[in-house]
């Protein structure tokens, strides 16, 4: 059902670099901090006017001037060290914070070279010969625990460090940033504007882009710190960046940890944010007013240093508001937040595809995706994520395609999903609970163990499999939901509804304990591996789901065939010994779509039917 199109995506990426990042042709100016200096006294140094590796520069600000007044375009290589913004002939060490590498259009500054001393200087690894950008000024900065950023922020050490370590002010694509490690940006101002910047926002401590849309490739932002808003980068101003393979890792900022973008349109592929902080809002990375774009990105322990429960903290992972965010192939792994432990969006219109959210969790609202406004989910997994997987408050109606939901928990509505309005075709609901909780000694119910549902859903050709509440242990409602092809098994009453009224429209679909509609049945699926609970400390003890052992059991949810059904694992067609009654069972006017031949001319029901793994047809003549 998932198809990541990894070749695709590796053909795209080239596509890219080869777009964005043309063979340099011009001048090559050579910056190695080890390079010789001639002196009175020493005339075996080097010229120092960047013409080779022996007569390198030793400043990177003074290759930046001399870049700025050449002919485009100019390539500089940058030697293993530490590099520093105060630097240079035209600089004065530690006379301001505000002294930064600009970058200019038409210049690409590539790190990691070996440089003098080492066998091949022009060899380039940018992990063995790390190139570090840093904003530690004066040399002074005490190494602390940054496994909590926060305390960069109280460290007075820090207060002397460069405000912003690159800027990519007024750039275009052609001024790129290549394989360098950013540290030691700080910025102590807590206010909503830099005066400095017309009253712009201020923030970005490792980096700042301000009306640009530089390249930045094989950049590490680690250790900036913010009162204010990006951490590690901060994109404003209708800038419209991309960055390849960037990592942002213990950064912190009051929102923004890793990357602040406002008003921007970035382009970000195969980025990682691990372990940023962040006060309130988007630890990972917070978005607002743009179209951010990201493939094949990692998202993981991103969290906030304040209780759980203060509940204006959102998004974990990821903050989006009042923009059009497209995610594809990207991965959020135990994240944490108040609302949306790895991603909230808050009036957006938000696009993913192919995504993972694994292991997130929030203590008041949705464990992965806390939404307003329409999400669009197609072929995304959500595993173990708690409270729930995603809480939604969209008015339009979400849209989920060929999701997987399994092993999500909360204490209140809604194992799995809590949704006003959605719709779901081909997706499955396996060992989702909604445990119910205790206020004030009494007892109060769990409702919905897969979906709660206050408006109105639909559900077509959806499979539900051992999943859990008092109230409904697949679906509760209150008001109206249809269901077309479905298949529902497990414990207890699958559908709960509120009132006296039930309001729901099933038909063509399996459910346990059976149910009134046109073609429902009640019969054993026949699936090749259903999904069970079982005992933590033997998992081969089947128990039951509100034991506070148990621990979930994914299951294969394909249908049994004699004329053959799909195996993901061996990804082949395998042959059963018996045929599900629930092959050629859907609904006769719905579309069979990719079901392969032999089908009967009629959809299965299950996750899925009308889609290229459905089982076939073992009685077509």
């Amino acid at each position: 059902m998932r198809n990541k199109s990894i070749l695709l995506n590796c053909l795209l990426y080239l596509l890219l670099l080869t777009v964005i990042c043309p063979a340099v042709t011009g001048k090559i100016i050579y910056v190695d901090d080890d390079a010789p200096v001639s002196s009175v006294e020493d005339r075996n140094g080097g010229l120092n006017d960047g013409t080779s590796w022996q007569d390198a520069y030793t400043y990177l600000q003074d290759a930046l001037t001399d870049a700025n007044s050449s002919n485009k375009p100019v390539e500089i290589r940058v030697a293993q060290g530490i590099y520093k913004p105060d630097r240079g002939a035209e600089q004065t060490p530690g006379d301001s914070e505000e002294a930064t590498f600009q970058l200019i259009n038409g210049v690409t500054i590539a790190g990691g070279y070996a440089g003098l001393g080492e066998l091949d200087p022009n060899e380039r690894n940018i992990e063995l010969y790390e190139t570090i950008l840093s904003g530690d000024l004066e040399g002074n900065d005490v190494d602390v625990d940054v496994n909590d950023p926060y305390d960069l922020f109280k460290e007075p050490t820090r207060f002397d460090n460069s405000d912003n370590i690159v800027k990519g002010i007024n750039t275009d694509e052609t001024a790129v940033l290549d394989g360098f490690t950013i540290t030691g940006g700080f910025i102590w101002i807590i206010s909503s504007i830099d005066p400095r910047r017309g009253g712009g926002p201020i923030g970005g401590a490792g980096m700042y882009i301000y009306s640009g849309s530089p390249t930045i490739i094989d950049c590490t932002f680690t250790g900036n710190v913010t009162g204010n808003t990006g951490g590690g980068l901060l994109i404003d101003d209708d800038s419209n960046p991309t960055l390849l393979n960037c990592k942002f890792t213990r950064n912190y900022a009051e929102s923004g940890g890793g990357i602040f973008s406002s008003g921007s349109n970035p382009t970000l592929i195969n980025c990682i944010f691990s372990d940023n902080y962040v006060q309130h809002n988007g630890s990972g990375m917070f978005t607002y007013d743009g179209n951010p774009n990201l493939t094949n990105c990692t998202f993981r322990y991103n969290s906030t240093r304040e209780p759980l429960h203060v509940s204006y903290f959102k998004g974990g992972g990821i903050y989006n508001e009042n923009n059009n965010p497209v995610l594809t192939n990207c991965s959020f792994v135990e994240n944490s937040a108040s609302y949306g432990g790895a991603m909230c969006n808050e009036g957006c219109n938000s696009l993913l595809n192919n995504c993972e959210f694994v292991g997130n969790t929030a203590s008041i609202g949705a464990g992965a995706i806390s939404n307003s406004g329409q999400l669009i989910a197609d072929g995304c997994i959500f595993d173990k994520n708690y409270e729930g997987a995603i809480r939604d408050y969209s008015e339009i109606g979400s849209i989920f395609t060929d999701c997987t939901f399994s092993d999500n928990s909360t204490p209140y509505e809604g194992g799995a999903v809590y949704t006003k309005n959605a719709t779901f075709t081909r997706c499955i609901f396996a060992g989702n609970r909604s445990m119910g909780y205790y206020r004030n000694s009494e007892r109060w119910f769990g409702y919905g163990g897969a979906v709660f549902i206050i408006y109105t859903s639909v559900f077509n050709n959806c499979t539900f499999v051992n999943n859990w509440a008092e109230k409904g242990s697949s679906i509760y409602y209150f008001n109206i939901a249809y269901l077309n092809n479905c298949v529902l098994r497990g414990i207890g009453n699958q559908i709960g509804f509120y009132g006296d009224s039930d309001p729901i429209f099933v038909n063509y679909s399996n459910i346990q304990g059976g149910r009134e509609g046109e073609g429902n049945i009640d019969e054993d699926p026949l699936f090749v591996n259903p999904g069970y609970w079982a005992d933590d400390n033997d998992p081969n003890i089947v128990v039951e789901p509100n034991d506070p052992n148990a621990v979930w059991i994914e299951g294969d949810y394909h249908l049994k065939s004699q004329a053959g059904r799909w195996d993901p694992n061996s990804e082949t067609w395998v042959i059963d010994d018996m045929t599900s009654p629930c092959i050629d069972a859907g609904d006769p006017n719905s579309p069979i779509g990719d079901e392969p031949f032999p089908n009967g001319g009629i959809i299965n029901m299950g996750a899925y039917g009308g889609s290229s793994q459905a089982s076939k047809s073992f009685n077509y003549r």
